[in-house]
């Protein structure tokens, strides 16, 4: 069986061998979330994910376990997450350099991230910060504007712009390696138009659109867990080998 994102995340049995540490992925048969820490700068929403989870489930065949992790970049727990989101509220530091390969070698054997700014684009700081992770995760790769015929925003519903909390940016960015994004950076605050609290009641309004924009928020994170799900390598070896090439693999 050829390994793919899709196989990685619903645990078709297939497993990656981990170079030099003898590491896979998890192949748990139903999909959750992983929030990463990175300390100050980076925040947890469970309550996001674990709703959209379950709106996943609801409008889709997938199985899912309505749930998040928080999860350290150098943590080998990482590898049983292969959906994984960054939440930043301001300005963080870099991981250090064996959390740095870790996580590159998370996407790049298929795990995928959401980097999601709740500041909704107002901190430079953290925009900053993401930018610098990126370029040190992608260094020859820099995020760029998804277009908008980006199989993201079609991954199961059919989708324009970028919604959130807000509505600043009019596209979400990524990094594009092949034809496949292995992560994906939105700055209207995603998870703030999903997160609700203890009586289930949503945290924040979504501005300027109200409630139809925050249906449209939860389509897209909908078609981000899809976009994960279902997009494939076209030729999963040849991307691993052109990472190796620029000396992103060892």
């Amino acid at each position: 069986m050829r390994l793919t994102r899709r196989n990685l995340l619903l645990g078709a049995g297939a497993l990656l061998a981990w170079p030099a540490r003898g590491l896979s992925f998890g192949a748990a048969s139903r999909v959750d979330i992983a929030e990463l820490d990175l300390g100050a700068g980076s925040l947890s929403r469970p309550d996001a994910w674990k709703r959209l989870l379950y709106d996943l489930v609801q409008s889709t065949s997938v199985e899912a376990e309505p749930r998040s992790v928080w999860v350290k970049p150098d943590d080998v727990a990482l590898f049983a997450h292969p959906f994984c989101v960054l939440l930043v509220d301001g300005g963080f530091a870099i991981p250090g350099d064996e959390a740095i390969e870790q996580l590159s070698q998370f996407l790049a054997y298929g795990g995928f991230l959401v980097i999601d700014d709740t500041t909704g684009g107002e901190s430079k700081a953290a925009d900053s910060a993401v930018r610098a992770l990126v370029e040190r995760l992608f260094p020859t790769r820099p995020l760029a504007p998804l277009p908008g015929d980006h199989p993201v925003h079609r991954a199961f519903f059919l989708l324009e712009g970028a919604p959130g909390r807000v509505d600043h940016e009019a596209w979400l960015e990524g990094v594009t390696v092949g034809n496949q994004c292995p992560l994906i950076y939105s700055r209207n605050d995603l998870s703030g138009a999903l997160d609700r609290d203890e009586s289930g009641t949503y945290r924040y309004p979504c501005v300027p659109g109200g409630e139809a924009q925050r249906r449209e928020a939860v389509k897209l994170g909908i078609n981000l867990m899809m976009y994960a799900l279902t997009s494939d390598y076209k030729n999963d070896q040849a991307h691993i080998r052109q990472l190796m090439l620029e000396r992103r693999l060892k």
